[in-house]
């Protein structure tokens, strides 16, 4: 799978993984923020913005194997991952996978914990749901939790038109991926590398109990709370975002 992405930068390279129902352009802030020390990748998803895509199911592993594929066209043999959202998992199945590919990871907003027994049932509804009646569908449930109190105005529609431009038949296949995904606290708890979990105080999804849980299954965790910040600590906060990453990958960037 040929993935739409950005190339921005010259140093060591960093992977940013966009979350559902983004798309690259999330990643605007912290392409500017790091690209003059490192070169930043920072791709479409399969079924996202202008990659193709693939209508039924799409797993994370499938989304973390277009990553890899990229990585590999681009003769990129090491990177740090860093991965919001949906766009977590996808970081955790790579370093997972290849754990001796990647320098540094960072969770930001996401989770590690495996889905809850009545979840399948309701991210395989609001599939459905999506690919019938459009992206209105999931824009309206995001609502529920996406955005800090104080989220400004332009962050929430410039957040809402990128949502609302989401292809519905990508968005409903990763919405059924992730009803699959598995418990990823184990494999953390054998990865040897340097990780930055990161979360918002105002994020009723990715909570501190949730940021926690993820900092207490890996080996070397550096965590950010961004204080008033929802699910987007990377958007609704930037700068306090792009200065503890810029920080973080500087400390780990090899050599």
């Amino acid at each position: 799978m040929k993935l739409a992405y950005d190339d921005a930068g010259r140093g060591e390279c960093v992977v940013l993984i966009h979350g559902h129902p983004f798309d690259r352009t999330m990643w605007q802030p912290q392409l500017a923020a790091l690209s003059d020390g490192f070169r930043v990748l920072a791709p479409d998803l399969r079924g996202f913005g202008q990659s193709p895509v693939t209508p039924g199911t799409v797993t994370m592993r499938e989304l973390a194997a277009d990553i890899e594929e990229l990585l590999d066209d681009l003769a990129i043999t090491r990177a740090a991952a860093v991965g919001l959202s949906m766009g977590g998992l996808v970081t955790m199945e790579l370093a997972v996978a290849r754990p001796e590919r990647y320098w540094a990871i960072g969770l930001v907003a996401t989770t590690a914990e495996p889905v809850a027994p009545q979840e399948p049932q309701i991210r395989l509804e609001r599939a459905e749901a999506v690919e019938r009646d459009g992206m209105g569908v999931l824009v309206d449930y995001m609502h529920t939790g996406l955005y800090g109190p104080d989220c400004p105005a332009a962050v929430r529609g410039r957040v809402d038109a990128m949502m609302a431009a989401a292809p519905p038949a990508g968005a409903a296949a990763a919405l059924r991926g992730r009803a699959e995904r598995p418990d990823y606290r184990p494999a953390l708890a054998g990865l040897d590398i340097p990780a930055l979990v990161c979360g918002g105080s105002a994020d009723p999804w990715s909570n501190a109990a949730v940021i926690a849980e993820i900092a207490a299954s890996l080996k070397h965790p550096e965590v950010v709370m961004i204080e008033g910040a929802g699910h987007l600590p990377t958007l609704e906060a930037e700068r306090e975002f792009n200065a503890a990453l810029r920080a973080f990958l500087l400390t780990h960037a090899p050599g």
